[in-house]
């Protein structure tokens, strides 16, 4: 991967997650790997996973145009693969209560809510842990 593309990931993951959320997942001691997907040589989406003993999907973002294509879909069915070629049983991922529609898709997806996380976006703004399970 390019420096440009490296830089383009990182300016999408900004602007799509806000502050907070990039510099924690930036900054987790972790193993980490990040899936990009393109169109006509531009990048529009990426998936950043990381792991130790655990596997998570730490973001998924896609450019707003590019929504509702299956970008974001193909991204998660990517890192779920690489989980299972690492031998991980399960991929965890938070998602803010608030985001209904977006827990409604991680549920289509395979996901199931596991617990709530109080205060995990800060005071009184709390996320869903999910997992899936691998078949």
């Amino acid at each position: 991967m390019e420096d440009d593309e490296v830089e383009e990931i990182i300016d999408l993951e900004y602007e799509i997650l806000g502050l907070s959320v990039f510099v924690d997942i930036s900054t987790k001691p972790y193993h980490k790997k990040v899936f990009v997907a393109e169109s006509n040589g531009e990048i529009v989406g990426a998936a950043v996973v990381f792991w130790n003993d655990e596997f998570r999907l730490g973001s998924i973002v896609v450019k707003e145009d590019f929504r509702r294509q299956g970008i974001g879909k193909a991204l998660i069915k990517r890192s779920i693969e690489f989980a299972k070629e690492k031998n991980f049983n399960s991929v965890w991922l938070e998602v803010s209560v608030e985001q209904s529609n977006l827990v409604s898709y991680y549920k289509s997806l395979g996901f199931r809510i596991h617990d709530v996380i109080k205060h995990f976006y800060g005071i009184g703004k709390h996320a869903y842990s999910m997992v899936y399970r691998m078949r």
